[in-house]
């Protein structure tokens, strides 16, 4: 189960909504196959051997037949994983509000069905933060310009943040009426990644999730507190909670 911790509220919501809709997924005929496999195993073990060895048999069985198909329903644990990551970044992102930055979770694009993890908007600008949840096996490995992470190159992981933000870019702007620059960022948990230079995909920044926030203020100041109020409101106002 999962629990909404407080400035983390929405973080995570739409990942955790598409992996309770994909456990939902055939749940009846899986429990209706389990039970079938526990009743015949009980049956024939009760009739070989005695009652209590077949009431055993049934509890080990129907425990290896959930775990087995657990582990087989790959989509399930990817969606549960990516929530867990995105409400860890969510909590590594929240003193920022204590700096005068307006942090968001889960935002809904005006069209489509992508969603912005994380939108951070302060002093040094609008940044939209994509999480990747990855396994400690994954290794991210850079040579000159270019970076790839296990089999995929960096080019096709950023390119559904690169997308996100220059969504998000484009409503800010044409609401307010003047330009307003969007920076994307991939926050990483788990994979082995390099300690000192910044890696950069597209030239987008890939770091380690507990240096994001560090990352964000360090960058140049761009917007007034005016500005960071106004362009805090629009994004609230277009850009709505995933999940409601």
């Amino acid at each position: 189960m999962f629990f909404r911790p407080s400035g983390t509220a929405g973080a995570g919501a739409s990942a955790y909504a598409q992996y309770r809709a994909k456990l939902a997924e055939g749940r009846t005929r899986r429990l209706a196959l389990r039970a079938g496999l526990v009743l015949v195993s009980a049956i024939a073990v009760w009739w070989l051997w005695n009652w209590p060895t077949a009431l055993l048999v049934a509890v080990v069985v129907g425990t290896a037949d959930t775990v087995y198909r657990w582990r087989r329903h790959e989509a399930v644990r990817t969606w549960r994983k990516g929530a867990i990551g995105e409400r860890r970044t969510a909590r590594m992102l929240r003193p920022l509000g204590r700096h005068g930055y307006t942090v968001l979770h889960d935002r809904a694009l005006p069209s489509g069905r992508a969603n912005v993890d994380h939108l951070v908007i302060g002093k040094t600008g609008v940044f939209v933060v994509d999480t990747k949840n990855w396994h400690r096996g994954k290794r991210l490995v850079r040579r000159g310009r270019s970076v790839r992470v296990g089999g995929a190159s960096g080019g096709q992981i950023v390119r559904p943040v690169l997308y996100e933000a220059g969504r998000v870019a484009d409503t800010l702007t044409r609401e307010l009426g003047r330009r307003v620059i969007v920076v994307p960022v991939v926050a990483v948990h788990g994979a082995d990644m390099p300690l000192l230079r910044v890696a950069k995909a597209s030239g987008v920044p890939l770091l380690r999730a507990s240096q994001v926030r560090g990352w964000i203020t360090r960058q140049p100041a761009t917007l007034s507190a005016a500005e960071i109020a106004e362009v805090s409101a629009t994004a609230k106002r277009l850009l709505p909670p995933y999940i409601t």
